[in-house]
Formats: C-alpha cells, structure tokens, sequence
C-alpha cells in the first residue's frame, strides 16, 4: 500500500510541475518504456527509427497529457498499461505512415548501388520532374488550351493540371462544380478538334 501512496503523490507532484518529480518518473520508467518500443518496433522501421526517437515521443505525450488532462493513474501497473498503449499507438502511427502513404512508403525504396562481380556501381537514377523540353511542351499546350478563356476559365484549366479533383477546384475558385466540368470538357474538345487539324 506504500509503494502506491508514493506513487499517487509522485504522480500529483509531476502534474503541478515538480521537476524533482518529473525526474523521478523518467528515472523509474524509462527503461521499461525503452523495451516496449523495442518490443513493437518492426524490423522494418528499425533503420528509419532509433528506439529512443518513439521513447522521447512517449514522454513528450505523456507529460504534455499529464499537464492538461485530469487522467488519474490508480498504481503503477495502471501508469504501465497507459505507458504501452501509447508506445503501441506512436509505432503504429508511424508503421502506418511508411506502409500505407506513397509518399513515405518503404516498399518503394530502392538502392543506390548494385553489385557487378566484385564492385558496387552505382545505379542510374531517373528524375521524376520533367525534362526541359516536357516543360516547354507543356506550356504550349496549356496556351493552346487557354487560347481565348476567360481569367477564370484559365484558373481552372490550370488547376486541373495540378490535378486537383473537379470538387476541389469548385470550392477554391468560388466556381460552381458543374460550371467546372464544363469549363473542362469544353478544353477538351478544343483539344481533341486541335489534334485532328
């Protein structure tokens, strides 16, 4: 019963502030939080993370929570399961983060060098932006496509090749999405009538 009276006013002390406090708990809990992250993190993270990056992520939480919430911790093992429910959510939250976006997604990585016989070399990377004559070549078309277009007919057009869908490019330019997909399909055709000259 000790232990958790020690531990409910340790818990009350940190929550007014009480760096002393503060420094107590990282003290007594940091470890065990460094091995839940180990525990969860998976092999695939584990180049992109260091174990202490997620550890400094869950103190970080866990104080900034501390500080705002009226969270009561009953005893240690409560402190303990809330401390791995929020490792649990920080590694997931990233897991999810470079599996399931394209822009960070891992699957995607590839390398630098490959071996021929005895030697690295490294491999020839293609730029995803377009070459200098692409970019010419896409400014003409979009001068052809907004050859007689009213100011707000061009906002449009352009916005569609920044691939914005025909909701977003409503609610950006005030235009109603109806008058969007027209503005659209009337480029096209231009375009499509253009071609066949």
């Amino acid at each position: 019963m000790r232990a958790d009276d020690d531990f409910t006013g340790l818990i009350a002390r940190a929550k007014s502030g009480d760096q002393a406090a503060i420094g107590d708990l990282l003290t007594r809990f940091e470890r065990e939080v460094q091995m839940m992250v180990r525990a969860r993190l998976p092999r695939m993270l584990r180049s992109r993370f260091d174990s202490a990056d997620f550890v400094q992520a869950v103190w970080q939480s866990f104080f900034s929570d501390l500080g705002h919430a009226s969270r009561e911790f009953e005893n240690i093992g409560h402190l303990r399961g809330f401390l791995e429910g929020v490792v649990r959510n920080k590694v997931l939250e990233q897991h999810r983060r470079f599996t399931r976006t394209e822009k960070y997604d891992l699957g995607r990585e590839e390398r630098l060098y490959i071996r021929r016989g005895d030697r690295e070399v490294p491999v020839e990377v293609v730029s995803p932006e377009p070459s200098p004559s692409e970019t010419v070549q896409a400014k003409d078309r979009l001068a052809q496509l907004t050859a007689g277009c009213t100011r707000s007919e061009v906002e449009v057009i352009t916005l569609r090749r920044e691939r914005l869908t025909f909701d977003e490019i409503a609610e950006r330019t005030g235009i109603q999405e109806r008058s969007v997909r027209r503005i659209i399909e009337a480029a096209r055709s231009r375009m499509e009538v253009r071609r066949w000259k």
